[in-house]
């Protein structure tokens, strides 16, 4: 029996149940507004003057009442209140700017001279230094990203033979386990030292900004990527985040990972192939069935096409022809082909979310539809009502009124992993014929908004590849 299945939190969106989608080439993340940017506390995190700050891990506005607030503290200052780096190992990109104690520090002065040892003032805990004065990272867990520099007690770290050697951990994960997730790929900035977007997916306003990696960005010709000309061959395993190719996304979708009882898993996403070949990679470690509760979907990584929310979206009506009305629906075909390997239990499914408008959002969801192309071993989607043969195979159809809206499934009677479907004959059938079989009923002015395929999780370790996914 599924569980409840998904919540998305992001900015001020609820991600639903199990299935998301996917389309367009680039990194995205989570989708804020740009006008939902708190206040800096201090004009000191605006070192271009352009009105926007970095503090906190965040983006802020810098307003007229912003002073150095008391959090301010503690740390010298250049002669116009600019916080002075007390490593230059804070500087990793070499632009004169650092990171310290969540906020923008300038390289320079006294206070940037290397020292043998530094204190974190927290916890009285001394970290040691290597030759050249750079700290050196007590744990391996805090280099996410693998690149030999890692982040602990409010700076930058050096990875070295000690690292490896040392047992103790400030996340909770033990070395050799899963890695947690990561952040994208960083693009790399411009001349105003602007952070520069790694896909204009993140642009949902096309006014040339968009956010990524907690930060807002700006889009720069030729060096962000665009659905397409997208970025191929970056793994990234951040919970969300968005490769754009063409009029599909993939999604890096993990809505239940709460659903596990530690840290220690990953699922990870990557594009490879080109024009005409993409092919949607993702592997994962939902670890084993005594480590969570294996009753409950961990995830859906995915490719969409069409809309799944106003920030979620593969192409414009006019490419895609979602969302549309099931009274007026137009013909789609859907053409895939995966190959995987691993010990799992999960299913491979395609599916549509069905809205109460065609302004497809996640608070106006109505109706589930899923295919399961790929059967768990054990794992049924609810209660069997009926089997039927639609685009020329035979389906057992499930329905499952402990969800929180309406639902029906058809499930392979012998699964395969490619093929061609008719998707208009599921949704007719399920509008038409589903509810004397006690499947829900569609309310009149139901809007579908994308089509969908993607891998449900219960548990274990994997790989999948999308080798093909067409909707025509």
């Amino acid at each position: 029996m599924l569980s409840i299945r998904e919540i998305r939190v992001t900015c001020t969106a609820i991600i639903p149940a199990s299935v998301l989608g996917l389309t367009t080439l680039a990194l995205v993340l989570p989708v804020q507004p740009l006008h939902a940017a708190p206040a800096c506390s201090s004009s000191s995190v605006d070192p271009d003057g352009d009105g926007w700050g970095w503090e906190n891990n965040a983006s802020c506005i810098v307003e007229s009442t912003s002073t150095n607030a008391a959090s301010n503290t503690g740390t010298s200052t250049a002669s116009d209140g600019t916080p002075i780096c007390a490593s230059a190992a804070s500087d990793e990109d070499n632009d004169g700017w650092g990171w310290e104690n969540n906020r923008s520090c300038v390289v320079g002065g006294t206070a940037s001279v290397e020292s043998t040892s530094t204190t974190n003032n927290a916890t009285n805990d001394t970290t040691s230094n290597d030759n050249s004065g750079v700290p050196v990272c007590n744990s391996l867990a805090a280099d996410v990203d693998g690149d030999g520099w890692g982040y602990e007690n409010g700076q930058s770290c050096i990875v070295t033979n000690a690292t490896s050697n040392n047992t103790t951990t400030t996340t909770g994960i033990t070395p050799g386990a899963a890695p947690p997730p990561v952040s994208a790929a960083n693009a790399g900035f411009n001349s105003l030292g602007q952070p520069i977007c790694l896909t204009d997916a993140s642009d949902d306003g096309n006014n040339g900004f968009g956010y990524e990696d907690n930060r807002t960005c700006v889009v720069q010709p030729g060096v962000t990527a665009t659905r397409n000309a997208p970025l191929l061959n970056q793994r990234s395993c951040m919970p969300w985040l968005e490769i754009g190719y063409g009029n599909y996304r993939l999604q890096n979708n993990t809505w239940n990972s709460a659903a596990v009882y530690s840290n220690n898993w990953s699922q990870c996403i990557e594009l490879t192939g080109g024009p005409g070949n993409y092919v949607a990679k993702w592997d994962y470690n939902w670890l084993a069935r005594n480590e969570g509760n294996d009753y409950a979907v961990k995830s859906y990584p995915q490719v969409y096409f069409g809309r799944k929310t106003r920030y979620n979206v593969s192409g414009s009506v006019a490419e895609t022809r979602l969302p549309a009305s099931v009274n007026n629906l137009p013909q789609f075909w859907v053409e895939y082909d995966y190959s995987e390997t691993g010990v799992v239990e999960r299913n491979v499914a395609l599916e549509s979310f069905f809205h109460t408008s065609c302004d497809a959002e996640e608070y106006n969801k109505q109706y589930e539809m899923m295919v399961w192309v790929g059967v768990p071993s054990i794992r049924t989607p609810g209660t069997l009502v009926t089997s039927v043969n639609l685009s020329g195979k035979d389906w057992d159809v499930y329905t499952n009124p402990t969800l929180g809206w309406a639902y029906v499934a058809f499930v392979a009677q012998q699964p395969h992993n490619s093929g061609t479907l008719n998707w208009n004959e599921f949704v007719n059938w399920s509008k038409d014929q589903g509810p004397s079989y006690g499947v829900p009923a569609m309310w009149p002015n139901t809007c579908m908004g994308a089509i969908e395929i993607g891998t449900e999780t219960f548990w274990g370790t994997g790989t999948f590849s999308l080798n093909k996914f067409e909707v025509y």
